[in-house]
């Protein structure tokens, strides 16, 4: 499908003469200043598209763990047509009026905005979908490494939701960073099997999807993290880099004896009762 999108890209782009000898901030603002020819403007932006068509592939390689090729063109689509449409390069307030580079700054920067905007919603909607698998009773099992069941009462999720979030600030602040992160990746992530029993679906905590997951956190993590528990990027790079680089082979240690220690925190005794 996308290939047959470049092609058509590519066709309509063949309209406009010369257009493959225009650099790309030149066919940026060849599309602005056509703006009373919404025909050539379409042309425009056909090879505005074909031109920064590498930036499908590319950001598909560093998100395919959560986005099609597909996603990829949508985010390329939404970036070029902020950029015309703002122009931002011929806003004497702006920071990039006049630089010849400027459209390219603008659509490069809106592209990993994009990725990044996908990646919290991706996480919002695993952290939404989990906390209803994730009530307190089941913190009990899991931190017992035990079959949870599925929770079917949203208020309960909700409440579960507020308290967790809660204990994943707590942790964080007190620069149990690796705690904060580990709960976190828990709630958001899926690490969970579906199993069959007695003709019910049960989830079933996998340790080694965890370790999976804490192993490849994306340097966008810190950003969705800070987002989600209102807490300044700043102090979540800092506290991240100390995750970061625990090696591969430590990581499943380290995994087992929090999740162990948090079987006899007294946060998570006092939630545990409370729920």
């Amino acid at each position: 499908m996308l290939d047959e999108y470049k092609d058509l890209c590519r066709r309509s782009a063949d309209l406009i003469p010369d257009w493959k000898s225009m650099s790309k901030n030149d066919l940026c603002r060849a599309y602005v200043q056509n703006k009373d020819n919404p025909e050539i403007q379409n042309h425009y932006l056909s090879a505005i598209l074909y031109r920064y068509w590498n930036l499908i592939s590319k950001y598909y390689y560093m998100s395919a763990n959560c986005a099609t090729p597909e996603d990829c063109y949508e985010w390329l689509v939404d970036s070029v047509c902020c950029c015309v449409n703002l122009a931002s390069w011929e806003n004497p307030d702006s920071s990039i009026y006049k630089d010849p580079n400027g459209p390219d700054k603008v659509i490069n920067r809106c592209m990993k905005c994009a990725r990044l905007t996908y990646y919290q919603f991706i996480n919002r909607k695993k952290r939404r979908d989990n906390f209803g698998l994730l009530s307190i009773d089941e913190l009990k099992e899991l931190f017992g490494n035990s079959v949870a069941e599925p929770v079917d009462y949203e208020q309960e999720c909700n409440a579960s939701e507020v308290m967790i979030k809660e204990y994943v600030v707590t942790m964080f602040n007190r620069k149990d960073y690796f705690i904060a992160f580990l709960i976190d990746c828990i709630i958001s992530s899926n690490i969970f099997d579906i199993t069959r029993k007695d003709n019910e679906s049960y989830f079933e905590f996998n340790l080694r999807k965890l370790v999976k997951v804490m192993n490849n956190l994306e340097d966008e993590y810190p950003l969705v993290f800070a987002e989600t528990y209102g807490i300044p990027v700043e102090k979540v790079v800092k506290g991240f880099s100390y995750v970061k680089d625990i090696p591969e082979c430590n990581m499943r240690k380290k995994i087992i004896q929090s999740l162990d220690s948090l079987k006899h925190s007294d946060l998570v005794k006092a939630l545990l009762v409370e729920g």
